[in-house]
């Protein structure tokens, strides 16, 4: 389902746009505003206003499908791991295996973030033990903005340590692999990933 062209730029909503971005009547948009599910503004004019972000966030609260992650292009792919020698090559064995892959980079938790913030990639390869921010906290982040439910994060240590394991998996991590990673698991889990969100279905 694509959202309605006249929509698609639009920062803030009325609550009959809101309606017909979730396919239900402008009284229920109402109803959810008054009831405080769904955080809404009023213009100097008196009129309710929802906010994108405001909009995504209860819709990804109940597990409500909608419009605002449909992605087109190919798979964007963000790798974070403190020594470059790794991030290259992981790059290069996902590049052989589709050249297509969008594939950024970071060496910090930091720079992890400004990456994911600007680009929005559908799989992080992540690293637990970073320099500044860690990985847990990368996760951590990513998994609490809008649109953080949707993305794949694969998480890579050199620690064996069951307790870093169950952590990084309550906070959301998809996976759990251990360096050295199996370079053919990697190149799995992305093609999952990038599968699941051509069929549009959830991880």
């Amino acid at each position: 389902m694509a959202i309605p062209e006249k929509l698609e730029s639009k920062k803030a909503f009325t609550t009959f746009e809101v309606a017909e971005i979730c396919d239900v009547t402008p009284v229920t948009i109402q109803n959810w505003i008054d009831k405080g599910w769904l955080r809404a503004y009023r213009t100097p004019g008196g009129h309710r206003r929802v906010l994108r972000d405001d909009l995504v966030s209860f819709l990804e609260s109940r597990n409500m499908p909608h419009v605002f992650n449909d992605k087109s292009g190919p798979l964007r792919v963000l790798i974070v791991d403190d020594e470059k020698e790794i991030t290259e090559m992981i790059r290069d064995i996902l590049h052989i295996d589709n050249s297509e892959y969008e594939i950024d980079i970071a060496h910090d938790g930091f720079r992890a973030g400004v990456l994911y913030a600007n680009y929005n990639p559908d799989v992080v390869l992540l690293d637990l033990m970073l320099p500044g921010i860690d990985g847990f906290e990368v996760c951590r982040q990513i998994k609490q903005s809008s649109g953080g439910s949707e993305t794949v994060v694969i998480a890579i240590t050199g620690l064996d340590d069951p307790e870093h394991k169950k952590r990084i998996l309550e906070l959301g991590a998809s996976h759990f692999l251990q360096k050295p990673a199996d370079t053919a698991q990697i190149r799995e889990l992305v093609r999952q990933a990038s599968m699941r969100r051509a069929t549009g279905t959830s991880s």
